[in-house]
């Protein structure tokens, strides 16, 4: 028998024992011994088959990217980027011996025009969701119909649609991954475009997709982990309350800054970042109220709060365009405010002026307010007290 021969055997081996899912990493030396090519299907083989409990063999794929197999292939089953077959069916292990490889992180599926992290939600496989966000994967795309990746991700825990196909969303998983697509920038308040229609306006945000399918999810009455679910379900709710509410305190201070109304919009943001606190959650939405602010500052002409502003940004992942509005803040305010035309000073008083007279006309209101109020010769509820014992 030829060597050419003999490599084919050796791969014909490989390939059986990687398909019933058997320890083959003997098989993988005695196959690159004859220095073939690599085919993409070997590499495809080591990923593993979750629907069929084939389980993954990264010391097999590692030995076939060493001798040049690519982490790049094609599924020829799917035509897609095989980073997508091992997202679907492989373990976190398998994803990150690709990645090392220089595996696209962003290679888009041909059919939904997807990357790998709606894969990897799509099948509820948690630790590789998790390994792609850490790896700061992109959380901006969307699908045709306008849902965003966090409607993907409150899909996957919460609606029966496909549920057999995903691995179950128990335990901190589920919350970490959405914590972390918060992190990279997912946009909570952005609603999808199949529930718009003649009673509605506007599709649905991921808050409101989740409260409509959590009550019928499969997982709540799944013998093994419903009350558990439950747990996961109540912790998710949360966080996407507190996610919509300081994105949408984040706007109000938008709108104060664009009408000069500078106290109000560093009230808003600063309220905004201490839910975001709360939730545990920083990156990309933290680093965008900084950013705000710091613009406020220097338009209240604080030049040392813009850079302490731009400086704690910068500190936090963030999109490009983000960093360089921190970057160029930084840079202004550190160069000092600008000298004025005479025009521009008087301006200025007046508005110093102005700001001045709006606080002790609020003081005075408080003052009036405090005046007025009626004063019980008793406590709350009057001489007889409460009508409820011990109160």
């Amino acid at each position: 028998m030829g060597e050419v021969q003999q490599a084919q055997l050796a791969a014909n081996i490989l390939v059986a024992k990687l398909q019933k899912g058997e320890d083959a990493i003997d098989e993988a030396r005695n196959f690159v011994k004859y220095g073939s090519s690599i085919p993409d299907g070997l590499v495809i083989a080591s990923f593993g088959m979750r629907a069929r409990g084939i389980k993954s063999q990264p010391d097999v794929l590692q030995l076939l990217l060493e001798r040049k197999g690519s982490a790049n292939a094609v599924d020829p089953m799917t035509e897609g980027p095989a980073i997508h077959s091992a997202c679907w069916h492989g373990s976190v292990d398998v994803v990150k011996v690709l990645l090392e490889f220089k595996a696209d992180l962003e290679a888009k599926e041909p059919k939904m025009d997807t990357p790998p992290l709606n894969t990897a939600i799509a099948a509820g496989n948690a630790p590789v969701c998790l390994e792609l966000l850490k790896r700061n994967a992109n959380v901006q795309w969307k699908h045709h119909d306008g849902a965003t990746a966090l409607h993907v991700a409150t899909a996957w825990i919460a609606s029966a649609h496909n549920s057999d196909l995903r691995m179950p969303p128990t335990g901190e998983e589920p919350r970490q991954v959405i914590a972390l697509m918060l992190h990279n920038g997912v946009d909570p308040t952005q609603t999808e475009g199949m529930s718009k229609g003649t009673q509605r306006s506007e599709g649905m945000t991921p808050l409101e997709a989740f409260r409509r399918e959590v009550a019928r999810s499969p997982w709540r009455t799944n013998e093994h982990f419903g009350r558990k679910f439950d747990e996961t379900a109540k912790s998710i709710h949360l966080l996407l309350e507190q996610a919509e509410e300081a994105v949408k305190l984040k706007q109000t201070g938008n709108r104060a800054l664009k009408e000069k109304r500078y106290d109000d919009a560093l009230k808003a943001w600063r309220n905004a970042r201490e839910i975001w606190k709360k939730a545990d959650v920083s990156g990309h939405h933290v680093a965008v109220l900084w950013s705000n602010e710091a613009i406020c500052l220097r338009g209240m002409e604080d030049m040392e709060g813009a850079v302490k502003a731009s400086s704690e940004g910068l500190k936090l992942y963030t999109t490009q365009e983000i960093r360089k509005k921190l970057e160029f803040n930084l840079e202004e305010a550190k160069k000092g405010p600008k000298e004025k035309s005479p025009e521009e000073e008087k301006k200025r008083e007046e508005l110093v002026q102005q700001h001045k007279e709006k606080k002790v006309e609020q003081k005075k209101q408080w003052k009036e307010m405090t005046e007025k109020a009626v004063v019980s010769e008793g406590g709350i509820y009057g001489e007889d007290g409460s009508a409820q014992k011990d109160y």
